[in-house]
């Protein structure tokens, strides 16, 4: 994708014709055709076909898109998968610029809506054994709960806020080491979850019990059921005696189309006067408001994505499959088609959420050395992970792919925490 950006931008200042230059390039009916060539050819395509969109050359992008439909297929390898998505969205972003939308066009997208739901609920046993092929998710994992761990160390009752809590395995690590802790016995520990879906909130939060049950860790679960807007600081049992964490994994960016809704979000969590406040986003600038500078981010961050479950996870064709086919197809689409507040998919890089975090008087935290030592290693166990790569930005953790950063790791704390702390 990167090389056939550098192309296009050549072919662009030599004012050449993308198809003239394809049909020249890359003749089909040579035999045979290197596979190289073939993926080199559609991402060239893509990308063009969205550089026309975004200057309303419809007719020529259809074209385009056409010429990528010979070889994408989500059936094939990462970038024919890509570019079949991505073409899909481009197609329909054209029908609807031309006002051919129809009433069984409205119905799939509704439809859609509920099967990215649906499937997380379905998915979820599948998904906590799949996970834990993935090394961005191990290494996250494991840095949140070094973290977490670090900052409640004297802690008696501990109340871990989960905004994002998903099937809840993150978790499992941290509870373990709660119920070895010989040295200050843990009395309690509570975990409260935040979601819409009180199906899969439940499911979660049984299988979380029976857990702690099993290694006898002195154990609670709530749910709150609620949009993150809608949130107080009354919506959380809060007692006197128990240290507070925040976990918000991949939940912010949720609210970047209603920046009044975030900013209530992050008073609300300040006001919880928490140890640590521990955020994990996707680093990528899906938010811009320029067409095709958004394309150009959602596709690499996608060819990152699609690339990592390839290798990590293709002996997991059923989850891949889904993850790409539900949750991934649904994210380009919106990316790509949705304007105004319907484009909630948006996501910004660590710059941001530092420059927001500081408006509220809150400071960064640092991950121990030892916690990012013991990651490094969890990359080291598999030839798997080996494109995986870690960087510091700051004090925050930036974890990518052959290159590419798609995910950030950062910590908080309340600034007079802080000074205390020092003093």
């Amino acid at each position: 994708m990167k090389l056939a950006k550098a192309q296009l931008l050549q072919l662009k200042s030599k004012k050449a014709d993308i198809l003239s230059y394809v049909a020249n390039c890359f003749d089909p009916q040579s035999d045979p055709r290197s596979e190289i060539s073939q993926k080199f050819e559609i991402a060239l395509l893509i990308q063009a076909a969205a550089e026309k969109v975004s200057n309303h050359q419809f007719v020529y992008a259809r074209k385009l898109l056409s010429r990528c439909d010979l070889s994408a297929s989500k059936s094939g390898n990462p970038v024919q998968r890509i570019v079949y998505y991505f073409s899909e969205a481009l197609k329909e972003k054209i029908d609807n610029e031309w006002g051919i939308v129809s009433s069984v066009d409205l119905e799939s997208k509704l439809k859609k809506a509920m099967d990215v739901e649906q499937a997380q609920i379905q998915l979820q046993p599948v998904m906590m054994g799949c996970q834990q092929e993935l090394p961005f998710r191990l290494v996250a994992q494991f840095a949140v709960c070094q973290l977490i761990l670090d900052s409640v160390e004297s802690a008696k009752k501990v109340h871990l806020i989960d905004f994002g809590i998903d099937n809840g395995s993150h978790w499992t690590l941290i509870m373990q080491s709660f119920a070895t802790r010989y040295k200050c016995p843990l009395e309690l520990l509570k975990v409260t979850a935040v979601g819409t879906c009180k199906q899969m909130l439940e499911e979660t939060g049984k299988w979380l019990s029976g857990f702690a049950e099993t290694i006898n860790l002195p154990f609670s679960y709530n749910i709150v059921v609620s949009d993150l807007k809608d949130l107080q600081k009354d919506s959380f049992e809060l007692e006197a005696d128990e240290v507070v964490a925040v976990f918000l994994g991949m939940r912010l960016w949720t609210l970047l189309a209603w920046p009044n809704h975030l900013e209530a979000l992050i008073g609300v969590i300040k006001k919880l006067k928490a140890s640590a406040i521990v955020v994990k986003e996707i680093e990528a600038s899906t938010n811009l408001p320029i067409f095709v500078e958004r394309f150009g981010e959602a596709i690499l961050l996608m060819s990152a994505l699609f690339d990592c479950t390839k290798a990590c996870m293709d002996h997991q064709i059923l989850y891949r499959k889904m993850t790409e086919e539900i949750i991934f197809r649904e994210m380009i689409r919106n990316i790509v088609i949705a304007e105004g507040t319907e484009r909630i998919h948006r996501h910004e890089r660590i710059g941001f959420w530092r420059a927001l975090f500081a408006r509220f008087g809150m400071v960064e935290m640092e991950f121990s050395s030892s916690s990012l030592c013991q990651a490094t290693l969890l990359l080291k166990r598999s030839s798997r992970f080996s494109s995986c790569t870690m960087d510091m930005n700051g004090k925050c953790l930036i974890m990518g792919w052959k290159g590419t950063a798609f995910m950030s790791l950062s910590a908080w704390m309340n600034e007079n925490k802080s000074a205390n702390s020092l003093s």
